[in-house]
C-alpha cells in the first residue's frame, strides 16, 4: 500500500559540486513521489547537505545540522538525514556524537536518499546510473547553471581532503553532457557555467587524452546558449588548444578561474600542486597575450605548513604585480588524513589571518583601479535578480561568476531578469559597478 506523500526539506552547503548533488537528489525524492517544500520548518523530512572542506565549512555544516534537529522537537518534522561531504567523511562521529540523526547518507549514495525520503520502493530498472541529472531541480535562477563534467580528483595536493571524499578523477562521456546540455538549453538556460575538481583534466580517464577543447567546442554549438564559463582550471594542465578554443569562440567567456595557491616553488613542491613560478607566469603571460580582454581568477593559500616571512612576501608582490582581476584567499586549514597535516612548522592562526588581510587589501585596491577604467565603456551584462523593495535589477558581466565575483546594479528597470545586455558602466560601488 502507497503511504501518504511525504514532505522534504532539503538544506544546501557548499561549493557548487555540492549543489549539483543537491539538485539531483531533489530530482530523485520527487520523482519518487515526495513533495518538496522551501522551508524546513513545513517538512516532515529533514535533508541537510554538508560540506566538510576545511574548518569553517565544517564548523558551519555542524551548526547547520544542530539548528534542523530542533525542529524535530516540532510534530511536523520527523526525521533528520545528513549527507554530503561531512556525512561522508565522518559518518561515524555523527552518528554517536548527535543522536538527533536518524540516518547518515555518503556522497552518491542517491538511491538510499530515496528510499528514506520516498512514499514508495525505488524502481531500479527506472534509475539511470550516473544519470541523475535527467530529473534535476536546478536551485539556481533559469537562466544559468552549473554543468559537472566529471567529479573525483587524482591530483592529491598535500593539504587537500577531497580524493579522500570524492574518490578518484572520474569524466563523464561527451555525449552524456552534450545531452544535458541540450536540455538546459531547451529549459531556458543561457549561460553554462563549467565544473569540476580539475576541468583541464577532462577527458584523460575515458579518452586517453585531454578533450575539454573539444567538449567546449560542442556546447558552443548549441543554440539557446549564449555564456559558457570555465571554473577549476589547474594551471598545471593547460594546453594549446584549449586557450585557441577559448579565443576562438564568442560563446566562451573570456574568463578563466586559474587556482594558482601559490607562487614560490619551495611551497608549491609542499603542496603537490606540479607547477612551478616560472610555468604559472609563462601560462599567464600566454592567456593574456592570446585571449584579449581575458579575466583571471585565481585563489591562494596563505599560511601553509613551513611558509616564511619571505615565501609569503613573494607570494604579496606577485599579486600585486599581475593584478588577477579576481582572487579569493584562504588560510590554510589543517584536515585530517593529509600529508601537510604532519609537516612540521605549523603556522600560527594570527599569522595566517593577518597574511590573508594583508592580500585582501592589496586585492581590493587593484579591483577598484580595474573597476574605475570601465567607467564609460560597454560590457555584456546577465540581469540575475530583481530586489522585491527597490525593485533595482541586480546582474553580472560575463568577467564574473555567480556567487563569487562582483555584482552590476542597473537603472534601467525595463530589463527583465534572465536577459543578456549591453550596458554602459556609469559608476563605481567599491567591488561592484553601476549601469
Amino acid at each position: 500500500m502507497i503511504s501518504k506523500s511525504k514532505t522534504v526539506a532539503l538544506i544546501n552547503l557548499g561549493c557548487t559540486k555540492n549543489l549539483v548533488d543537491a539538485e539531483e537528489m531533489l530530482g530523485r525524492i520527487a520523482a519518487n513521489g515526495s513533495t518538496i517544500c522551501q522551508y524546513p520548518e513545513d517538512a516532515e523530512v529533514l535533508v541537510v547537505n554538508t560540506c566538510g572542506f576545511i574548518d569553517d565549512s565544517k564548523k558551519e555544516s555542524i551548526d547547520m545540522i544542530f539548528k534542523m534537529a530542533k525542529l524535530k522537537e516540532n510534530a511536523q518534522c520527523k526525521k533528520l538525514i545528513v549527507t554530503g561531504c561531512l556525512a561522508q567523511r565522518y559518518s561515524a562521529e555523527l552518528k554517536s556524537e548527535i543522536p538527533e540523526i536518524d540516518d547518515v547518507v555518503g556522497l552518491k549514495d542517491f538511491e538510499k536518499i530515496t528510499h528514506l525520503t520516498g512514499k514508495r520502493q525505488v524502481d531500479n530498472s527506472t534509475i539511470y546510473q550516473g544519470d541523475d541529472w535527467r530529473n534535476r531541480i536546478r536551485l539556481t535562477p533559469k537562466h544559468y547553471s552549473y554543468l559537472r563534467i566529471s567529479d573525483g580528483c587524482d591530483n592529491r595536493c598535500t593539504y587537500c581532503a577531497i580524493p579522500g571524499i570524492r574518490g578518484n578523477f572520474m569524466s563523464r562521456s561527451i555525449e552524456n553532457i552534450l545531452e544535458e546540455s541540450r536540455q538546459m538549453a531547451s529549459e531556458g538556460v543561457k549561460e553554462i557555467n563549467i565544473i569540476s575538481q580539475d576541468t583541464t583534466s577532462y577527458g584523460l580517464d575515458i579518452y586517453g587524452k585531454q578533450m575539454l577543447h573539444v567538449l567546449l567546442e560542442k556546447i558552443a554549438a548549441i543554440e539557446g546558449i549564449q555564456w559558457i564559463r570555465l571554473l577549476y582550471a589547474h594551471p598545471g594542465h593547460f594546453y594549446p588548444e584549449l586557450i585557441n578554443t577559448i579565443n576562438e569562440h564568442e560563446t566562451i567567456c573570456k574568463y578563466i578561474d586559474l587556482p594558482i595557491q601559490h607562487i614560490n616553488d619551495t611551497i608549491l613542491g609542499k603542496m603537490g600542486r606540479n607547477t612551478t613560478r616560472k610555468s604559472i607566469e609563462t601560462l599567464i603571460n600566454n592567456l593574456r597575450r592570446s585571449i584579449r580582454s581575458i579575466v583571471l581568477r585565481t585563489s591562494v593559500i596563505v599560511g601553509f605548513p613551513g611558509e616564511t616571512d619571505e615565501q609569503y612576501q613573494e607570494l604579496l608582490e606577485f599579486i600585486k604585480k599581475t593584478k588577477f582581476e579576481r582572487l579569493g584567499v584562504f588560510a590554510y586549514s589543517k584536515e585530517e588524513n593529509t600529508p601537510a597535516a604532519k609537516f612540521k612548522k605549523q603556522v600560527g592562526k594570527k599569522v595566517k589571518q593577518e597574511r590573508l588581510n594583508e592580500i585582501m587589501l592589496a586585492q581590493r585596491e587593484i579591483v577598484w583601479e580595474n573597476n574605475k577604467n570601465l567607467i564609460g565603456k560597454k560590457a555584456s551584462v546577465i540581469v540575475d535578480e530583481k530586489e522585491v523593495v527597490s525593485g533595482m535589477l541586480i546582474g553580472r558581466t560575463s568577467g564574473d561568476a555567480p556567487e563569487v565575483d562582483g555584482k552590476v546594479f542597473i537603472n534601467d528597470k525595463q530589463i527583465k531578469v534572465g536577459e543578456i545586455r549591453e550596458l554602459v558602466i556609469s559608476n563605481v560601488n567599491g567591488y561592484d559597478l553601476v549601469a
